[in-house]
């Protein structure tokens, strides 16, 4: 007999292979770990990797850890915890750029941990690979912005749980240090908005971690999701930015997260406007609120750990509260992050918006790489200060 069609709410049922909000503290780690662990690993080589495990999760109990020891610190554990993860990374043996896979082939051995070729698709490719085998592989880009060599690869891996029909999981996660900061000087091709090009990539989640505790909860929550993924973290911000993390704690890779709340004072006054954030545009938007609060002005600050699936229900309160917002956006003018959510906030909260929405995002020229230059093309702490003032006082 032939078989009826498919049911229309199939589609969507098969974008992701766990759902969005998720929680992955709850998902138990393989019973057979230990008995994996103690057959497979080097006992010396353990202690040594668990050692640096303590280490770190000392520094990150005490507020001195760095964005890139906290996601070796999740790498490591993550390891352990579950022997089908798998390690990919250019200079992996010497911990790459920032420590990402620091001590992770000295410890589980170069099957599971492969230093990598300067071939961004290749080594996704393999990951892929061994995602549609039973394995969760972790990718580290040592830059993001080359993840575009990968762009077929991480295309196809967003599409495999549905094309095979929810048959082939394909837990892959991809980690980079990327973005454009102000006064970044690293020229145009390591200064694009890779997280931009790959938002319209179905059945991929996008994540953005601009401290330590983001970086670490949402790496542990990344590598534990059944679907690919994956995590921006700000180049310029990997060494020098340090932060407590909530030590063996899973974030929701759904979620945004409130940094500052403007005051009910300013609220009522209608001096208070939404800021919408991410990577290096939370450091900048931090450095802004001291003179936005001078001015007799006020923000909800709001850092978009997820750029999808979006957090409309976060940006919606905020808006209910303030009827204004601003969005100081590390992607260009033309199909950017902020060009997206502008658009949404236009079809679901027009009736919430005193304004419009103010885009506060790079020009579509290559980001130059002298200074004088680049200050014309990204967008700083002075440029939303200007930005909320104008929301304020009606200059749009």
């Amino acid at each position: 007999d032939e078989a009826p069609p498919p049911p229309a709410s199939l589609a969507k049922e098969l974008e992701f292979p766990d759902k969005p909000d998720t929680d992955y503290n709850a998902r138990p780690a393989p019973a057979d770990a230990k008995d994996v662990n103690a057959r497979t690993l080097d006992p010396e080589r353990l202690a040594e990797c668990e050692a640096r495990i303590t280490d770190l999760r000392a520094k990150g109990a005490e507020g001195t850890i760095t964005i890139g020891d906290a996601i070796n610190l999740a790498v490591l554990e993550e390891m352990i915890r579950d022997p089908t993860t798998t390690m990919h990374a250019e200079d992996l043996q010497a911990g790459s750029s920032y420590d990402i896979p620091k001590l992770t082939q000295q410890t589980f051995g170069a099957l599971r941990a492969a230093d990598e070729i300067i071939d961004e698709g290749h080594f996704i490719g393999k990951g892929i690979g061994e995602g549609l085998n039973g394995y969760r592989p972790i990718i580290e880009l040592m830059n993001a912005n080359f993840g575009i060599y990968g762009m077929a690869e991480i295309s196809s891996a967003g599409n495999t749980y549905a094309t095979t029909g929810g048959e082939f999981e394909m837990p892959m996660t991809i980690i980079g240090a990327g973005g454009t900061a102000p006064a970044q000087s690293l020229g145009a091709e390591h200064s694009q908005p890779f997280h931009a090009y790959i938002m319209g990539i179905p059945g991929l989640k996008v994540c953005t971690a601009a401290s330590p505790e983001a970086a670490y909860g949402l790496a542990k929550s990344m590598i534990r999701d059944n679907g690919p993924g994956m995590l921006f973290l700000p180049v310029k911000m990997m060494k020098d930015t340090r932060s407590t993390i909530a030590l063996d704690h899973c974030l929701p890779l759904n979620k945004a997260k409130v940094l500052h709340e403007a005051s009910e004072a300013s609220v009522q006054a209608k001096k208070a406007v939404t800021v919408l954030t991410y990577l290096h545009g939370v450091k900048e938007s931090q450095n802004a609120v001291a003179e936005i609060l001078e001015e007799g002005m006020d923000v909800d600050l709001i850092e978009l750990r997820s750029l999808k699936p979006l957090d409309m229900d976060t940006i919606r309160a905020s808006l209910t509260r303030t009827n204004k917002l601003a969005i100081l956006d590390e992607s260009t003018y033309s199909g950017g992050v902020g060009a997206t959510i502008s658009a949404i906030v236009a079809e679901e909260c027009f009736d919430l918006l005193d304004a419009p929405v103010k885009r506060l995002c790079m020009d579509d020229a290559p980001v130059p790489y002298a200074l004088s230059m680049e200050k014309a093309v990204v967008k700083r702490a002075e440029d939303l200060v200007r930005g909320v003032a104008d929301l304020v006082n009606r200059r749009y």
